[in-house]
C-alpha cells in the first residue's frame, strides 16, 4: 500500500511541473510579436523617471517562424529622433534584440497578446519599463461602440480605380 501511495504521489508531482510550463511556443511569440508596437518606455537611472515615445517594428524572416529584422524609433521631441536597426529572436520565450552596433537587450519579463506588448528590461544600469500596443492590427476593443458608430470603408466608397498600366507608350 505504502508502495502504491508513492507511486501515486510522484505521479502527482509529475502532473503539477506540467501545469506550471507556458502554454505558449517560441513560434506564437514571435507571431504575436509581428508587426509595429507603439506607446511609451519609462526609462529609471538614478537622476529618476524620463519617458520617451517608442515606435518598434518586427518582421520575421520568410524562412524562419521564430526570428527577424527590424527599426527601434526613439521619439524625444517634434525633431528630436534616433532610428535603430536590429535582429532579432525568440529562444524559450525570451525575446533577443541585437542591435547593430552589437547593443544587446534581452527581454524576460514580459505580457505579450495580439494587440498589448508590456513588460521591463534592463538598458545597462537602467530599468526600462514600455507600454505598447500594436498599431499595425485592430481589434474590436479598439473602437468606441458606445454611442458612436464607426465603420469602415466598404466597396462602394473606394475610389474607382483603372484596371489598366498608365505607362505612356501602353495604349
Amino acid at each position: 500500500m505504502k508502495k502504491l501511495y508513492t507511486t501515486l504521489m510522484m505521479a502527482m508531482m509529475g502532473l503539477m511541473t506540467l501545469s506550471f510550463t507556458s502554454c505558449e511556443t517560441d513560434e506564437e511569440i514571435a507571431c504575436d510579436l509581428e508587426g509595429t508596437w507603439v506607446g511609451n518606455m519609462s526609462i529609471a537611472d538614478n537622476f529618476g523617471e524620463s519617458y520617451v515615445e517608442s515606435e518598434i517594428t518586427f518582421l520575421r524572416y520568410p524562412s524562419s517562424y521564430t526570428e527577424g529584422n527590424g527599426l527601434w524609433a526613439d521619439y524625444y521631441g517634434p525633431n528630436d529622433y534616433e532610428v535603430y536597426r536590429f535582429t532579432w529572436y525568440v529562444e524559450y520565450g525570451t525575446v533577443y534584440i541585437l542591435f547593430e552596433d552589437n547593443a544587446r537587450v534581452e527581454i524576460r519579463n514580459y505580457s505579450l497578446t495580439s494587440n498589448r506588448f508590456r513588460g521591463r528590461f534592463w538598458d545597462g544600469d537602467k530599468e526600462v519599463s514600455f507600454e505598447l500596443h500594436n498599431s499595425t492590427r485592430r481589434s474590436a476593443d479598439y473602437y468606441n461602440w458606445g454611442g458612436t458608430h464607426y465603420h469602415t470603408r466598404g466597396m462602394i466608397d473606394a475610389p474607382a480605380v483603372e484596371a489598366r498600366p498608365t505607362h505612356p507608350r501602353i495604349k
